[in-house]
């Protein structure tokens, strides 16, 4: 058997090496697991692929970084970092920029988007082959439930070193509070900060339910895991080796967010609650207040860091697929 693999892997015409930080028990794994199996079958083994997972070459800006120099080919990108290798993907953690998961994919597939990559790729030299959300970052806190933005007035709110992050929490009234995520855990257990805001799986697999008593799902920033390879490998590729890559790509993402979309919608929110935490859904009503509370601050903040006329023209482009999906 072993020498069928080795074999097989000499047969290869090509070869990507893959880095991605989660653990091998994730869905971001599981799609990167069918990723390996589809490239491989679908190109009669051209390609060989090799996956290192939980950050055994290192975190999530180390892995981009190796594949922008062609260390590795394949590598796993999310929100709060791509914008590192290409400023204008910044606009992917703004706080209420999308409404829902749904949006939010149509947003990731429509032609506009279909631009920023294109560019990104000739710019930077790494191109996204496809994203997954794996949840919209919610709001957890021990001080009350957080109901409407001005529930926020007063709470030591953790928040990463992300500059949206701390004008968001500001903007509501909030104390932003920056703290590492390895001192995540122990600073709500002493007090140092009342709340913070991850996804609610992340809640769940870090049981923030010792230390938080309110939970709300105000859904305010996507949570983005993505694929993205070498440019110059990309397009060493032969066009039929290309479309195969990419199709392998969709099948991961659409993987990740099957089963993350399930948990932050059903499962880890009813372990939770199992759990004692009070999780608290805003009425439509109360989702407004979060949203006209940041948008004027985080619109001009973009407007400072980025092109303005590119900070209109992806809200226009959202508000547009808002509209026809209300067709």
């Amino acid at each position: 058997m072993l020498a069928c693999m080795v074999s097989a892997a000499q047969a290869a015409e090509f070869a990507i090496r893959g880095s991605h930080s989660e653990s091998t028990e994730s869905p971001l794994h599981k799609g990167w697991l069918v990723f390996e199996a589809y490239v491989e079958s679908a190109s009669g083994g051209r390609i060989d692929v090799n996956i290192s997972p939980a950050g055994q070459l290192g975190g999530i800006k180390d892995g981009l970084e190796q594949a922008k120099v062609g260390a590795i080919q394949l590598a796993h990108g999310d929100e709060q970092t791509l914008d590192t290798f290409y400023r204008p993907m910044m606009i992917l953690a703004t706080p209420y920029l999308f409404a829902n998961d749904e949006e939010a994919q149509r947003f990731l597939r429509s032609d506009f988007f279909m631009g920023i990559r294109e560019q990104m790729a000739k710019e930077s030299g790494l191109r996204l082959l496809a994203a997954a959300s794996y949840g919209f970052r919610c709001f957890t806190n021990n001080v009350r439930p957080i109901k409407s933005a001005a529930d926020m007035k007063g709470i030591r709110m953790r928040v990463p070193p992300s500059p949206m992050s701390l004008a968001m929490v500001e903007a509501m009234g909030g104390s932003p509070t920056p703290v590492p995520w390895e001192e995540l855990y122990s600073a709500m257990q002493a007090g140092v900060v009342d709340g913070q805001e991850n996804p609610v799986g992340i809640a769940l697999d870090y049981s923030f339910d010792q230390v938080q008593k309110h939970m709300t799902l105000d859904n305010h920033q996507l949570g983005l895991n993505s694929l993205v390879i070498n440019e110059a490998f990309y397009q060493s590729l032969p066009p039929e080796l290309r479309a195969i890559v990419v199709t392998g790509a969709e099948m991961a993402a659409a993987t990740e967010y099957g089963e993350r979309n399930y948990q932050a919608r059903v499962s880890a929110v009813s372990a939770l609650q199992g759990k004692g935490m009070q999780v608290y859904a805003p009425t439509l009503e109360e989702q407004d207040s979060f949203r006209k509370a940041v948008a004027q601050p985080m619109q001009a903040y973009l407007k400072k860091e980025l092109d303005p006329g590119y900070v209109d023209a992806v809200y226009k482009e959202i508000a547009d697929l808002r509209a026809a999906a209300l067709k």
